[in-house]
């Protein structure tokens, strides 16, 4: 099919002026309303999609989207058609630019900056959740700035229902850069897939660079499976932590822990501003935008030609301008396979100058056919003196061209310029000390100097200063090849001992690992010994337990335990240590102990016979004689009173027989006052009679012997005075 050229109409309607911009499925011209008088921009199918019914369906789907929504931060629909084959989509012409524009323009933002864009966009992206739709391709180059400031929204071409299955496919659809983890791994897109490109958006705003890089679009956009999104605070300063915490919430890797739609986010984003005081802001225009240059253009068709008997004056201008295609970054494409490099028109006059009118001098008759000739070979002698010139200028120094200043440029903005300049950009990372990281840190070959137009110029694009890297597990070897690669040195420092790094390893290093440090830097290795030895403590004369505690703080572990009958030694006392006190062993050796095994008696008077008697068996002897002591006194018959041998005593294990000692002797309770049959049943609790018979145990008691409170023998009688 057939170009559109400047001049073109559309459906008999809409008139082709500029191209402003070029994608990957698309152009978007500059065109004029006929109809109703008004610039507009018309999205037109490319040629080589046009049969292709995925892609007329994604353009159709586009349309119909857009048409449904209408917000002031959306770009407005006015038309969706046909011409031939030719498939458009008329919309709002924004005369501003992108949001990636201004990021070229300005760099990272300030956070009140970055609130008032993202407020935008999340506004506008919450009116296409109420409907029911998710967007898909949320980043910076589908985010325009109009001339009247207002951030709006665009690019309907990947959107999708809210509610509909996915589909799963081999090839990832989206922007590498943006995509959610579920657009990655094939799971269900749903509005919180748009919150997490929102938050690499607002992460972008912030520090000028998006958090995951890769070798190729796949790698990129995979690393979001299996990392995090990290804090702005960690790439540039002044980021307050709710905006980190803000990042963070949007961007986590689950979409049941995300914002659930942009509505929730935008609510968050204001909190978080009312929170931090943020002030107001107007988010400023492009100025080196494509929507600008397409606007120095005129629009009316005559002012581009002159009449028609003077266009072959007119040699050094010519009777069109077109703009140059805008191809979209790598790191934005819509499709991860594919490569794109930023490209940026060249800027156009805002008018064309048109040659002088002067009258042609009248022709004079030709007198014969020799001097035709004449004039004839004048002018093949003429034309091929300048392509003579024109070809010695272009072998010489015309096929050279000069290098251009790009140090301090983000990526984008210096591989633009180069490539603007006539050369073919390649990137290389490296270290700088001065220029931040994803800035260009210059060229190879440098500024100013002449290359070959066409030519591959370097542009070194600065990952900042170097830090120390880790060792793990490295031997000195291979530490030194890692530190050579981020330009730093090695030097051997002193061995040390180490519980976790293998003996001959790198341990630790000066500056730590993780530092950043000057280019060139010296870093000192320290190999390690292995653990540190452990000297065996002395434990003897301590305790069991308390022995065993202070050996396993130590990382020693008893391994064996014996028990030695010491006459004087208290049970459970340790008596050896082997090995021996002072020796050095490793974390994790056995110690055998020897403790005494004596038994000491223990205390039991007081108890109960059941009571001491189980106390007496559980210290490891053996009760085979209960006597009564009838000089000692106790609460009641079976009081114990004291063993034999004597509580406290150290007894040989071998002969651990031992004889309790039960009350002979108890104190006599006052019973005056009481009934006989009180008397008799509190008497004979504490193994006492009484006098009386049980007829009388009616009657009251008016004396009583022995008296309270005196001793009597275990079964003697308590004489009992009674009462009428």
């Amino acid at each position: 099919m057939a170009q559109l050229a400047v001049g073109d109409l559309l459906d008999d309607r809409y008139r082709i002026d500029h191209p402003i911009a070029r994608g990957g499925m698309s152009t978007v011209y500059r065109c004029v309303d006929l109809r109703l008088g008004r610039a507009v921009a018309a999205k037109v199918l490319d040629e080589k999609y046009i049969t292709d019914p995925v892609f007329r369906q994604r353009f159709r789907r586009e349309a119909l989207a857009m048409a449904q929504l209408t917000h002031p931060n959306l770009v407005n629909v006015y038309d969706f058609g046909s011409d031939g084959d030719h498939l458009f989509l008329v919309m709002e012409l924004i005369t501003g630019g992108t949001l990636r524009e201004l990021l070229a323009e300005r760099g990272p933002m300030p956070p009140h900056a970055a609130a008032a864009v993202l407020r935008a966009v999340l506004t506008g992206l919450s009116a296409a959740h109420t409907a029911g739709m998710v967007h898909r391709d949320i980043k910076p180059d589908n985010i325009l700035i109009n001339g009247d400031h207002r951030v709006k929204l665009a690019d309907f071409g990947l959107v999708r229902s809210a509610t509909a299955a996915t589909t799963a496919t081999n090839q990832i659809v989206g922007t590498a850069a943006y995509l959610s983890p579920e657009q990655v791994d094939g799971t269900d897109i749903t509005p919180a897939s748009d919150v997490y490109s929102a938050g690499i958006v607002l992460f972008e705003l912030l520090t000028g660079t998006v958090p995951f890089s890769g070798d190729n679009p796949l790698d990129h956009a995979y690393q979001r499976l299996e990392e995090d999104v990290p804090a702005p605070s960690s790439r540039i300063g002044g980021v307050p932590s709710l905006i980190d915490a803000l990042v963070g919430t949007a961007t986590a890797r689950a979409p049941q822990d995300r914002f659930a739609d942009a509505a929730e986010f935008l609510a968050a984003l204001d909190d978080v501003a009312a929170e931090l005081t943020l002030p107001a802001f107007t988010v400023p225009v492009p100025q080196n935008s494509a929507a600008h240059r397409a606007a120095a253009v005129p629009t009316d068709i005559t002012d581009l030609v002159g009449p028609p008997a003077m266009v072959t004056e007119i040699t050094d201008v010519p009777p069109t301008a077109v703009v140059a295609p805008v191809a979209e970054p790598p790191v934005e494409q819509t499709r991860v396979h594919e490569a794109l490099g930023p490209q940026a028109p060249p800027a156009l006059p805002a008018e064309i100058p048109s040659a002088p009118l002067e009258a042609p001098p009248p022709p004079k008759p030709l007198s014969n056919r020799g001097r035709t000739g004449l004039i004839v070979w004048l002018v093949v002698i003429s034309l091929l003196t300048a392509a003579v010139a024109v070809g010695g200028w272009w072998f010489g120094s015309g096929r050279y061209g000069e290098i251009p200043q790009v140090l301090g440029m983000d990526r984008a903005a210096a591989v633009a310029t180069i490539e603007d300049a006539g050369f073919t950009p390649v990137t290389e990372i490296v270290y700088n000390d001065e220029v931040p990281t994803d800035r260009s840190a210059g060229t190879q070959p440098g500024d100013g100097e002449k290359v070959v137009r066409g030519g591959e110029v370097t542009v070194l694009v600065s990952q900042g200063r170097p830090t120390v890297p880790a060792p793990e597990g490295m031997d000195v070897l291979a530490y030194q090849a890692a530190a050579s690669e981020r330009t730093l040195t090695v030097a051997n420092g002193e061995p040390v001992y180490s519980p976790d790094v293998e003996e001959g390893r790198v341990a630790l290093t000066e500056p730590a690992a993780g530092e950043p440090v000057a280019i060139g830097t010296t870093v000192t290795v320290h190999v390690s010994r292995g653990p540190e030895p452990i000297q065996v403590p002395s434990v003897i004369g301590l305790d069991i337990t308390e022995a065993e505690a202070r050996l396993a703080e130590l990382g020693l572990t008893v391994a064996t335990v014996d028990r030695r009958y010491e006459e004087d030694v208290p049970g459970g006392e340790v008596l050896e240590v082997s090995p021996d006190p002072g020796t050095e062993l490793s974390r994790g050796s056995e110690i055998s102990l020897v403790v005494s095994g004596t038994l000491t008696v223990p205390e039991v008077s007081g108890m109960d016979q059941a009571t001491a008697t189980a106390t007496l068996e559980a210290a490891g002897f053996t009760v085979d004689d209960v006597r009564r002591d009838r000089s000692a006194t106790g609460a009641g018959p079976d009081t114990a009173v004291g063993t034999s041998p004597a509580a406290g005593e150290l007894i040989d294990p071998a002969d651990a027989e031992i004889t309790l000692e039960l009350a002979g002797r108890v104190t006599v309770p006052d019973v005056v006052g009481m009934t006989v049959g009180q008397a008799r049943q509190l008497l004979a609790g504490v193994g006492l009679d009484i006098n009386s018979r049980e007829r009388d145990d009616a009657r009251p008691i008016t004396r009583q012997r022995p008296a309270a409170g005196e001793d009597a023998r275990i079964d003697s009688t308590v004489r009992l005075t009674l009462g009428r």
